[in-house]
Formats: structure tokens, sequence, C-alpha cells
């Protein structure tokens, strides 16, 4: 078992690299994640590699928190494709002698049928502690987009479809212009606000676009009920090779409006699938076996994500600790701390 630093070339072609991991792609692994999360967090990386197994190359981003070392954060990694890879990837943590994490925040790749995989991973490791989810994509709907358009349309429940029908006169747009950013703001914005969701501020989320605006690899697709009219509903729509995700969305709420959403989700789709994806990623919903749940924070979304497929899961994130005695320290007081501190500029922390 060996974790090491990435070498200069595989540091110049580092995100091919992620989007080869046996976990498969993940744009939260990519260079452009970690420059989003800079100078906050700063980026480390690394190659995990065992006999017998495909290297696995996980960017690990880290901040340091005086006086107890750094705590370490791998963002939807390490890309693993079952739980025994996993296992040998935190016991490279456990032996590193790479920083000083006395905590690691990970979000390993690894599926889950339900919650008891997950309680399993994490009563299998030592040190390994349960976190509350902090990246939505842990549990998601992908779509397939590799059969016909009618064959993908065809998947869809009747919600789905019927709305997609109904807003067949929609005018929908695929924009990068300046005025597009601050439509999708207020879409967003009020969306969020409606649905008592706690976001980041303007500025980061801006920031978030316009950094994939402009790598070639994002835009907005905004839609109005018909010709002439405002725009009322809008994605911000992420693609990279055979991949599409939803990454942000928000509708106004009125009559005009209602189900043009699923006409938004639709026509960036076959935007998708025409630049050569062959799977659509919904970004974002309760695990399957909460999704009856209406306490959970996502539980809004499940009756329109759902109507486009069934949820995919993973095991979730989760905290292993390296050093206790630190850990017990920094959970108790170091913790409640920094959220205090900076809270103004980022009410999420992480």
């Amino acid at each position: 078992m060996t974790l090491r630093e990435a070498t200069p070339d595989e540091r110049s072609s580092w995100d091919d690299l992620v989007w080869g991991n046996p976990g498969g792609p993940e744009l939260y692994q990519l260079d452009s994640y970690a420059q989003i999360k800079a100078p906050v967090w700063r980026a480390r990386h690394l190659v995990h590699e065992h006999d017998g197994r495909p290297a696995v190359h996980a960017l690990y981003l880290y901040r340091a928190v005086p006086p107890f070392g750094e705590l370490w954060y791998c963002p939807m990694g390490p890309r693993v494709a079952d739980a025994d890879h996993a296992r040998a990837c935190f016991e490279d943590l456990r032996a590193t002698g790479i920083g000083t994490p006395f905590a690691v925040v990970l979000e390993p790749s690894v599926p889950a049928e339900g919650p008891q995989d997950r309680e399993q991973l994490i009563a299998s490791v030592p040190g390994m502690r349960e976190h509350p989810d902090l990246q939505q994509g842990q549990h998601t709907v992908l779509v397939d987009l590799r059969p016909d358009e009618e064959e993908i349309l065809a998947s869809f429940r009747q919600r789905a479809r019927r709305h997609i029908r109904k807003t067949d006169e929609a005018v929908v747009e695929h924009r990068t212009d300046e005025e597009a950013f601050a439509t999708m703001w207020t879409l967003y914005a009020e969306t969020m606000e409606r649905a008592g969701v706690e976001r980041r501020s303007q500025d980061y989320h801006q920031g978030i676009w316009r950094r994939y605006v402009d790598a070639g690899q994002g835009h907005f697709v905004l839609a109005r009920p018909r010709e002439g009219g405002d725009v009322e509903a809008g994605a911000f729509v992420i693609h990279r090779g055979e991949l599409g995700y939803y990454k942000d969305g928000g509708s106004l709420r009125t009559r005009d409006s209602n189900g043009l959403q699923y006409r938004v989700q639709w026509e960036a789709m076959r935007w998708c699938k025409q630049h050569g994806a062959s799977t659509y990623d919904m970004y974002g919903a309760p695990p399957s076996w909460a999704a009856e749940d209406e306490s959970h924070k996502l539980h809004p979304l499940v009756q329109f994500k759902t109507a486009f497929g069934p949820i995919t899961d993973q095991v979730g994130t989760m905290q292993l600790v390296l050093k206790p005695r630190v850990f017990r320290v920094w959970d108790r007081v170091g913790m409640p701390v920094y959220r205090r501190l900076t809270a103004r500029a980022n009410p999420l922390f992480y």
C-alpha cells in the first residue's frame, strides 16, 4: 500500500486521470473544484496505489486549524469501486507521512443499497465516525442518455412526460452571457429561499458558474413559457466528456412556470446527449430509503427528480480520526469556535 504525492506529469494531466478512476469520474475531484475552494482550502493531489488494483488519483483539500493541525477533506472521494478498496485507501491515510492531519472527512464512491452498508463500512474501520453528508451528490438520479430520445422520454414517469408535453410552446435558450448570470441567480435565490434551504453568497455561486463557463464546460438553460414571455425557470448545467450534470436550478412560482422545470431538464439532457454525454446526473436527492421522509432537507426535490428515474445511492460522508485526543478537543471546542469565526464568509464551513 502506498499513498504518495502526484508527480509533475500526473499533475499536468490530473483531470484526465481523475476521469479514469476505478470508481468513475467526479467533478469535485477536478482541479477546478480545488480552485473554487481556494484559498481557504489548499489542495493535495495524492495517489493511492495497491497491488492488483488500479491507482486512485484523489484530490484532498486541507486547511490549517491551529493549534490542532490540519483538517483534510476528500470531496466525493476517493473514487473507488467497492468497500474493500475504500478500506485500503483509509489505511493509507493512517500511515501517511504527508502533512499533519488529525482527521480526514471522506466521501468514498462505494455503492449502497441501504443504511446498513454505510454502518458496516464505518464499523469495519478503526477510528471511523459518522459525519453528516456534505455533498448532495451522494444520492442522486442518473439518466441513461444512450438510447434514442423517444426511449429516454418513455423511461420517465408519467408526471415528467405530461409536463414536458404541456410546455411544448416554451422557448428554451442555452446561454453564457452576463445577463444569464443575473437571471439565474434571481431564479436560484428565490427557489432556495422558498424552500428554506441554507445557501452560500451570490459571489460564491456566480464564481462557480463563471469558472465552468470560462472552461467551456458550463452553461445556463433558461426557459420562457412562450415567445415574448419572461424567463421563469432555469438550470446551470455542466458537461465534460460522457457526463452531464445538473448543478443548480430555480423557477418562479407562477401559473405559467408550472411544469417548466421539467422542460428545462429535458432540453438540458437533449443538449448533453447531442454533445456526447451518455449519462446525465440530476445531482442531489435524499437517500432512496428516506425518500418518504418529509423531514429530510432534500425531500422537496423527490417528486421532481424521481420523475426522471430512481435514486442511486453511495455510502455517504464519514470522518476518519487519526489523532483521537486532538480530535476530541477539536470536536468539543475547536470546531464550534471556527464555525463562529467563519460563519459570515461561509455558513457551511466546508
